[in-house]
């Protein structure tokens, strides 16, 4: 079985038009979808996390007529939501093609600042072939990378805490860990509403953690 990594990117009308409001709205940034299927009656339920205003995202969503149901609360500086929505072509054509072509999608979908997602598939090199062969041509595919899958690759990840996933993910996504580094404790910790001095805590033990397992013997 082989594991692919692709970014996936919409064009300026996003995926669906209620996803699309999230993108564009300076108050929201999305982080990941946990869980994504589609019902036997073709709806979509997704379990969204995303940052920022609670109201504003509730508002977001009663709003648009394709959503037709909800659920948003918050826990710390997460939002994690419930949406069960009726897909737009873009979105059916994507789920048509997981499903025709047997490509198992593992999450969490990191959700990027630009609108794409970064989502990892699982299927045999010739059905992924084939599946990325029928995305329709208003979204940019991007592959970054095509390898046998190591279950284990993913279980690092899941041996950390929530806090220690979301402090590990901020920072890669603001350029901590890019050579020449682009970011600091403090622009994670702003970012995240958190003390320099914790977050520097959090990646040493994140480090050791990571390290320890990778290390031989």
């Amino acid at each position: 079985m082989r594991y692919v990594e692709m970014v996936l990117r919409p064009d300026r009308e996003g995926f669906h038009p209620a996803e699309q409001a999230i993108v564009d709205d300076p108050d929201l940034q999305r982080v990941a979808i946990h869980h994504l299927n589609q019902l036997d009656d073709g709806t979509i339920v997704f379990l969204y996390e995303a940052r920022g205003a609670l109201d504003r995202a509730r508002e977001l969503m009663d709003g648009h007529e394709d959503v037709l149901e909800y659920s948003v609360s918050r826990e710390g500086s997460k939002l994690h939501a419930y949406i069960h929505f009726e897909p737009n072509d873009l979105v059916d054509a994507l789920f048509r093609a997981m499903q025709e072509y047997s490509i198992v999608v593992d999450t969490p979908v990191e959700c990027l600042a630009d609108g794409g997602i970064r989502i990892t598939g699982m299927g045999d090199q010739e059905t992924i072939t084939e599946a990325l062969a029928v995305v329709p041509d208003s979204v940019d595919v991007e592959l970054e990378a095509m390898r046998e899958y190591h279950p284990d690759d993913r279980q690092l990840f899941s041996m950390l805490t929530d806090r220690q996933q979301e402090i590990l993910r901020t920072a890669a996504e603001l350029g901590y860990y890019d050579v020449p580094r682009d970011a600091t404790y403090e622009d994670i910790a702003a970012e995240l509403d958190l003390a320099p001095v914790t977050v520097g805590e959090h990646l040493r033990k994140i480090e050791s953690r990571v390290l320890t397992e990778i290390l031989p013997g």
